[in-house]
């Protein structure tokens, strides 16, 4: 699951808005919709507060803010994928 709907499924689920998550973060209401509709990556300086705010553990929100932000920078390289065998093959060794 990406990041931005993770988090949008998360805020709803708690009956949360938008200003309410911004106001927590210290963001913008339109920032954290870009977030959500996954047209912008949150800075990671505002994961250990969202997780607290949200009342997730920090861990979930990494591994998925670390696998949006990996696919955004493979996703238009035409040999992206190959690189990316490569670097797994790399740390599993």
């Amino acid at each position: 699951m990406a990041f931005g709907k993770y988090i949008k499924e998360l805020r709803e689920s708690k009956g949360l808005f938008l200003r309410e998550v911004g106001a927590a973060l210290e963001l913008d209401n339109a920032f954290i919709s870009k977030v959500e509709n996954e047209e912008r990556l949150l800075p990671r300086k505002h994961l250990e507060n969202l997780a607290e705010f949200m009342n997730v553990p920090l861990d979930k929100l990494l591994v998925l803010w670390l696998s949006d932000k990996i696919r955004t920078l493979i996703e238009d390289e035409e040999l992206g994928k190959q690189a990316l065998k490569i670097v797994l093959k790399e740390l599993s060794s």
